[in-house]
């Protein structure tokens, strides 16, 4: 029984990312049956937040949700120049055939990446300067006691 109970745990960690890779691939699938041309650009567009998915490690998935919200956020002006040009394979293919479009696509996944590198960078600062406010506060604190009760308080 507890060999069972053992076995059981980890594939239910792994149960939310089989739900979620099992929701993407259907999405995927009826995007293909229904709009083969949407769904060329979105998974041609979308590759480096795929990357991000495969190469999070943190259980949190900060990399996955920056890279994708930012690459969401590119996909925006390749998706109005493909509704422009009618929804078509054509116009998927006219779209990922322009240079510019992949800059945005992916310069946008790009900036999601340096934003989850750099929010490290920036807690590191915040801390800091909290620490040191606190620092100050404590030996103000510390001041005032000794003034309050004397050099004897210090010795204890």
């Amino acid at each position: 029984m507890a060999h069972r109970a053992a076995t059981k745990a980890p594939s239910a960690r792994r149960g939310g990312h089989a739900g979620l890779l099992t929701v993407i691939a259907l999405l995927v699938t009826v995007l293909l049956v229904t709009a083969l041309p949407l769904c060329m650009l979105m998974v041609a567009g979308m590759l480096p937040s795929l990357v991000a998915a495969v190469v999070d490690s943190n259980p949190r998935r900060y990399i996955t949700i920056s890279v994708t919200i930012a690459n969401l956020g590119g996909m925006v002006m390749p998706g109005l120049a493909f509704m422009k040009l009618g929804m078509t394979i054509g116009g998927a293919l006219q779209v990922l055939g322009d240079p510019q479009n992949w800059l945005v696509m992916y310069g946008a996944a790009g900036v999601g990446w340096v934003l989850n590198a750099g929010m490290l960078t920036v807690a590191r600062v915040v801390l800091a300067v909290r620490d040191e406010r606190e620092q100050r506060q404590i030996e103000r604190q510390t001041a005032q006691l000794l003034e309050e009760w004397g050099a004897t308080v210090n010795d204890g």
